[in-house]
């Protein structure tokens, strides 16, 4: 008669055990990597989209006609105070549409568009 090691049997029973925990630790490793993934698709997304838009706007108030300014300065401004706009983003969605709306439609109309609080500071800094 064979007879199994009892080694062999202890490693078994374990094996047999921890099997099904191992596989839903792999299930679970597997489901955040692509859930990571995929928000950094829709971050990746989401800049594509405002880089479009801020594109589109800047264009838009460049051409120089009247509508089309209108619609690039709301662009901007809805821009930068929606959720599509990263935080990283920012900084440069602002500094863009201050050297792009300020000469096209004026410090006045651009404090619309700026943070409350900033400001809108015209001419040569060396006047003085």
């Amino acid at each position: 008669m064979f007879v199994i090691p009892t080694w062999i049997g202890v490693i078994g029973v374990i094996a047999t055990v921890l099997s099904p925990f191992i596989a839903l630790g792999g299930v679970a490793l597997g489901g955040y990597l692509t859930r990571k993934s995929d928000r950094e698709l829709d971050t990746w997304r989401h800049r594509e989209e405002t880089m479009r838009m801020v594109r589109w706007a800047v264009e838009q108030i460049l051409a120089g006609d009247e509508a089309g300014t209108d619609a690039g300065v709301v662009t901007l401004r809805s821009l930068m105070r929606s959720e599509l706009l990263q935080p990283e983003d920012y900084d440069l969605v602002a500094a863009l549409t201050a050297a792009v709306a300020i000469d096209r439609v004026g410090s006045a109309a651009y404090a619309d568009i700026a943070e409350e609080g900033a400001d809108v500071i015209e001419g040569d800094s060396a006047d003085g």
